[in-house]
């Protein structure tokens, strides 16, 4: 009985750890509603708009690279973000005062 408790516990913990690993699939950021609140998402975009606050605080918008009028901000410490670059970003999506955003965990150039 006791190997079986330390048998599930050993699967319970690799399931927890897989789950944080495991990278979010890709999804367009026309598609991201209210649905995807708190979830992880991965997305790629164009950058559009910056402001860098005090701290390195970032936040940025970022579109469609197909359909530029789909925007969504992203919000993080990354002040090296360049105009027009093309991203591939991963976060959660968080709401702040009633518009949904993106706090990213990983900025990558696409």
């Amino acid at each position: 009985m006791l190997i079986a408790l330390i048998i599930s516990l050993v699967g319970i913990l690799v399931l927890l750890i897989f789950i944080n690993i495991a990278e979010p699939k890709e999804i367009q950021i026309s598609e991201i509603n209210k649905k995807y609140l708190d979830r992880k998402v991965k997305v790629i975009g164009e950058v559009r708009e910056i402001k860098v606050f005090e701290n390195n605080f970032t936040s940025f918008k970022i579109s469609d690279i197909k359909n530029k009028t789909n925007k969504i901000n992203i919000i993080c410490n990354c002040p090296d973000i360049s105009l027009k670059s093309n991203l591939v970003i991963i976060g959660r999506i968080t709401k702040y005062k009633g518009e949904l955003q993106i706090q990213a965990d990983i900025i990558k150039q696409k």
